[in-house]
């Protein structure tokens, strides 16, 4: 067939087979265009059918910015000037969480104090402060006075640094040296926190003969344990010495005492578990020994070299650490197959926990999934509460809903704008520090107008007098605002769990 008859306007209806007398059939509805032999109607009809993107999205953005306004109109009966609540609704957060997987990063933000750039400087409010190889091994000191050696050097480079500012420059070019002095402090506290709490050894292992008692002197080196083993060697030493006695009484358990072979084949495990966080950390600390200032990704890090990040494992209410074998939860009275199920999420949302640790973007995925679908819940949801709130006003529950339903469709337009700002900040505030300020200053006004934007908005709709309108709205703010923090938290845990 040619292109000339694919193209050419057809007499009859495919539809209903009426004659045709314009681009649409009066007898059924359909046009004239076929969609599936013209590509440029179809990608047309997709945005006609969705976004329906006509001069209606101008003049409802326009007047949706004016508190009450478009809801008051369409309640009215002035429907045609403005797009549907539902599908304004759904276009602008469709848009807002769009833009916010681009410009919303959490755990990456620069110029704050203690962070780092690639070549090891501390960066504190923008400023480089470069504190060496000595200011970055503060945290891998092996000794309390190993600490306080690294923590003088550190200091004294700073000091340094600070007397080689000109006089005449601002205060604020010493501010961060300052701030930086506080920053390696805090740290040096901290690692000689974690040493002395080191150096008390378990109570069974002491008791045990297994290790010496601590030594009180700070300037002692720390008694072997398994969490300072120097080297791979030494940690397999060590973890072969503390194995032997349990293995022994492993050989004296009867074989009837399952409890008493669950608890040792537990102690097993946690000292493995010990031993191989410990390796984590002795193959990490020789990469970054021999890798030099290379950045380096944790999450990357972890697939690599392990999990260094020796905590307690999982705990509910104070008992033993959970274990999908040794130690499940159990939901008394429920079937045996949905404890199994539970404690399979349950693994895996830890799992995927400890994994976030690592990379924070996982935190900003389930964020972002979570919110425009705890916002789609909970639309109907607000508009009951109006309803409620509003008994005996005349209004239906759908008029209430068409009230939501602009007020959420506003709220994603700030949080649109927003994010914007975000993005604009990142970046244009590292070539102009003064455009911070500004992008700061909209974020906050945008905060601030959001619950003043609502209230407004509820005054104008209803009709209320002050009092009245006020004390409605902290009830129906206060409830929502429950339910919607309920809502992210449920929603964003089940977001990490199916990660």
């Amino acid at each position: 067939m040619s292109a000339a008859n694919d193209e050419a306007t057809p007499t009859h209806c495919e539809n209903c087979k009426a004659p045709l007398q314009g681009h649409y059939c009066h007898d059924c509805g359909q046009s004239v265009v076929n969609p599936l032999r013209h590509a440029g109607h179809a990608l047309e009809e997709v945005f006609e059918s969705f976004w329906h993107l006509d001069g209606r999205i101008f003049r409802t953005v326009r007047d949706l910015l004016s508190p009450g306004r478009t809801a008051v109109n369409y309640l009215a009966g002035h429907r045609v000037r403005y797009v549907p609540p539902l599908r304004l609704f759904v276009i602008l957060s469709v848009l807002t969480f769009f833009v916010a997987q681009f410009t919303v990063h959490f755990g990456e933000d620069e110029g704050k104090a203690g962070d780092r750039d690639a070549s090891g400087a501390l960066v504190v409010d923008g400023m480089k402060v470069r504190l060496g190889r000595t200011g970055d091994r503060i945290e891998d000191a092996r000794s309390v006075a190993a600490v306080e050696s690294e923590r003088a050097q550190a200091l004294k480079d700073l000091e340094e640094a600070r007397a080689a500012i000109p006089v005449g420059l601002p205060g604020g070019a010493r501010d961060g040296i300052d701030k930086a002095i506080k920053e390696v402090n805090a740290i040096a506290d901290k690692r000689v926190a974690q040493l002395r709490e080191k150096a008390r050894p378990d109570a069974a292992a002491e008791a045990a003969g297994i290790v010496a008692p601590a030594v009180e002197d700070d300037n002692a080196a720390i008694p072997a344990t398994i969490e300072n083993a120097a080297t791979l060697a030494e940690l397999e030493r060590l973890r072969d010495e503390r194995l032997k006695p349990l293995q022994a009484e492993r050989a004296t358990i009867a074989a009837k005492d399952a409890t008493g072979l669950a608890r040792n084949a537990q102690a097993i495990r946690e000292l493995n578990r010990r031993a191989g966080c410990r390796a984590a950390q002795l193959q990490l600390e020789h990469a970054l020994d021999t890798e030099g200032t290379l950045k380096r990704k944790p999450a990357v890090d972890v697939e690599t070299y392990g999990d260094g990040e020796c905590d307690e494992g999982l705990t509910f209410f104070g008992n033993a650490p959970w274990d999908a074998e040794t130690n499940p939860v159990v939901m008394a009275g429920a079937p045996e197959f949905f404890n199994r199920w539970l404690n399979k999420q349950i693994g895996r949302g830890y799992a995927n926990f400890k994994r976030a640790t690592q990379d924070p973007s996982l935190y900003e995925h389930a964020a972002l999934s979570a919110v425009p679908s705890a916002l789609f819940l909970l639309v109907p949801m607000f508009a009951l509460l109006l309803k409620l709130t509003y008994l005996g006003s005349g209004r239906g529950y759908l008029e209430h809903l068409v009230v939501a339903l602009y007020s959420h469709a506003y709220l994603c337009l700030s949080l649109l704008a927003m994010f914007l700002m975000f993005g604009l900040d990142a970046a244009i505030s590292p070539h102009w520090a003064g455009f911070g300020w500004i992008a700061g200053f909209v974020e906050a006004a945008l905060w601030l107008w959001m619950p003043i934007y609502l209230l407004l908005m509820q005054k104008r709709v209803y009709g209320n007098g002050w009092m009245v309108t006020l004390l409605r709205y902290l009830i129906v703010g206060n409830f929502y605002f429950f339910m919607l923090m309920f809502a992210v938290g449920f929603l964003m845990l089940a977001s990490l769990v199916r990660m």
